[in-house]
């Protein structure tokens, strides 16, 4: 294990997130279960991985909030500011990710996604079909850029408060590992969100996240063979 964790019982902090993180997936439930019958719970079956998919995303959230308050173990004011909005983000986040999760997911099974879309006709609304792709991708853009960027904003907190941390050579590498990761994220979301803005295209925007994971195993090798090097050197 690379990190002393300084995070002794589990902080109000932590158990309030750890609320907001369950209430979070229960939106995502309520958001799939609409099951009246056996074609209704055949229907949420078969959508399944669309809402695993957004299950999975919002544990790596959890887990890297985990990770950061048991590493750290910081209380400090902008500890705090930056996990109130965090959690905010991260309710703010559940709605958009559910949508391009199901979306995505049925271009992959060949479902029509125009209901997706469809405006109900008591509502008086012109937006139209690809103007509200646009600002899904808006929406996901703008929660990802301030998920990781508010996880980067705490973790940069964390590196310049190394002294009083008392951080080794080897936390400290992998502090920076984690901050250039959560760079990496937010802007790769940043690229996304510019590409739409000059394309008017969503799909062009969506493909630019393929990045991550391409570039978070470079990193990941990187910052590894750094911290063995340290290793090394310890011994």
């Amino acid at each position: 294990m690379n990190f002393r964790w300084r995070g002794g019982d589990v902080s109000r902090i932590e158990a309030f997130a750890d609320g907001i993180f369950a209430i979070t997936i229960t939106l995502l439930i309520v958001a799939s279960a609409s099951t009246y019958g056996f074609y209704d719970m055949w229907l949420m079956v078969r959508d399944l991985p669309a809402f695993l998919l957004s299950f999975a995303f919002i544990m790596y959230a959890w887990l890297e909030h985990y990770l950061f308050f048991r590493r750290y173990g910081m209380a400090d004011g902008l500890t705090l500011l930056f996990n109130a909005l965090f959690l905010f983000l991260v309710m703010f986040l559940a709605y958009p990710l559910k949508l391009l999760s199901t979306f995505l997911w049925y271009l992959i099974i060949g479902e029509p996604v125009a209901p997706l879309f469809a405006i109900p006709d008591h509502i008086d609304w012109t937006m139209s079909n690809l103007d509200q792709r646009m600002y899904m991708m808006y929406f996901y853009g703008a929660a990802i850029i301030g998920v990781f960027g508010t996880l980067l904003c705490m973790h940069l907190n964390a590196h310049r408060q190394r002294a009083p941390l008392e951080l080794d050579a080897i936390e400290l590498t992998s502090t920076k590992q984690s901050i250039t990761h959560h760079l990496v994220s937010t802007l790769i979301a940043v690229a996304s969100v510019t590409t739409l803005a000059l394309t008017q295209n969503p799909g062009i925007s969506g493909v630019i996240y393929f990045l991550m994971p391409t570039l978070h195993p470079l990193v990941s090798y990187f910052f590894i063979k750094r911290i063995n090097h340290l290793k090394d050197a310890q011994r």
